[in-house]
């Protein structure tokens, strides 16, 4: 194979590696914001949370007397005569047990529910597009690494060429490095694939065009990894908004099992108007005033089943918030484990990274003093390259990681400055 096909192939390497023509960057605190902005599922629990808190609204409205007026005239046709009557009412029904129990604290802490589901919902949309930004400058970074030891391999090329040249080598060490740098060429075509279809996702998320490739800023993988774990503190899950929509829901249940006594309490009711009479045999116009209650005496057993009802359910309520707290509370735990495994890791393979380092070197040294075979060397390179993706790849599942620790305690703004 020749020097200029491989030096064809080189530049298709570079193209692969690099894609389509890079636009403006995109951080990852920009992502979020658009991926915010732009999550449809985002906007209707903001709807969804605005209706709730018009109905709470409307709910304590209706433990304020109710007030209407009439206005009202009739024709009466008799024998002799005829006459006609008008009059004005005002009318007010009040449900007491409306105002005294506060029923509408129900639709309160229903509005409290569905915001903090909006929160979540923030969340879990932040959480996809934090991860597919880390996927894409993972693979991104892999390519970079990919692409370094391209170029070691088309000095090396020259090198064995020469030495091929000299009479020193045979033809077969140029064939196995062409055929290394023809191996290495197709990983980056398959990370460039991989990379393309995670975007492809990523940019319907954050409505960015498809056909526009923004640059991603690196993150400090290295720095982030060496900070201190985060540790599993009491009352962590405070913040987490599933348990506060838990927490509300059951507090509108208890509300909810509260508010049933109202319907046993009286609704009051009181009229006043004036009417004008224009009946010849009557006593002229005059005024009305009159008032009075209703009162519940017997139905049936209905409140007591309606409170038996609104009590398992509150009951049942309580059990699934143990189960999500429990759940919540194990994941925390293995992520921080994970966090410190991770970091233990890092340690080992930086020592691993030392190592083959100075084994390149004496390849490339050995190689050109005829000491050692082309495979020898073309070993070490590769576990050089090996060695700094594998560190590269633990100190991004390490930010992966974090950002799921994150995530869980609704720290989305330590998320940004990542």
């Amino acid at each position: 194979m020749s020097i200029e096909r491989f030096t064809w192939l080189f530049a298709l390497g570079i193209l692969l590696s690099v894609g389509t023509a890079f636009s403006a960057p995109l951080t990852l605190k920009d992502c979020l914001q658009r991926a915010q902005q732009n999550s449809y599922r985002l906007k209707a629990d903001e709807q969804r949370a605005g209706a709730a808190q018009k109905n709470y609204q409307f709910e304590r409205s209706q433990t304020l007397p109710q007030i209407s007026a009439e206005l009202s005239g009739e024709q009466r046709y008799l024998q002799p005569y005829n006459f006609h009557q008008q009059w004005t009412l005002l009318h007010g029904d009040w449900a007491l047990g409306n105002f005294l129990l506060k029923t509408a604290k129900t639709a309160e802490q229903d509005a409290l529910m569905i915001k903090a589901e909006k929160e979540q919902t923030r969340l879990d949309v932040s959480r996809r597009a934090a991860l597919l930004y880390m996927s894409i400058l993972q693979k991104q970074t892999q390519a970079n690494l990919l692409q370094e030891r391209l170029e070691l391999l088309r000095t090396h090329h020259e090198v064995a060429l020469a030495l091929w040249q000299a009479g020193t080598r045979t033809q077969f060490d140029l064939l196995q490095t062409e055929a290394e740098m023809s191996q290495l060429q197709e990983q980056m075509a398959k990370l460039d694939m991989k990379r393309e279809t995670l975007w492809q996702e990523l940019s319907r998320i954050i409505a960015w065009d498809t056909s526009e490739h923004p640059q991603f800023p690196p993150v400090d993988a290295a720095t982030i990894s060496n900070q201190p774990v985060p540790k599993l503190r009491g009352g962590i899950l405070a913040s987490n908004p599933l348990m506060q929509a838990l927490s509300f829901r059951i507090r509108a249940q208890e509300i909810r099992t509260r508010s049933i006594k109202a319907q046993q309490l009286p609704h009051l009711h009181v009229a006043g108007g004036y009417f004008a009479d224009g009946d010849p045999t009557g006593d002229g116009n005059y005024w009305q005033m009159n008032a009075g209650f209703d009162l519940p005496l017997f139905r049936w057993g209905a409140t007591k089943f309606q409170r038996q009802e609104s009590q398992a359910l509150m009951q049942s309520l309580q059990f699934q918030k143990k189960q999500v707290e429990r759940r919540l509370t194990i994941y925390i735990q293995q992520t921080i484990k994970k966090l410190a495994r991770l970091k233990n890791v890092l340690e080992l393979q930086k020592g691993r990274l030392q190592i083959t380092k100075k084994a390149f070197q004496f390849a490339e040294a050995n190689y050109q003093a005829g000491l050692i075979t082309n495979l020898d060397y073309l070993s070490a390179q590769q576990q050089l390259t090996e060695t700094r993706i594998a560190i590269q790849e633990t100190q991004l599942e390490y930010v992966m990681n974090l950002i799921e620790f994150y995530v869980m305690t609704n720290q989305v703004e330590k998320i940004e400055k990542l």
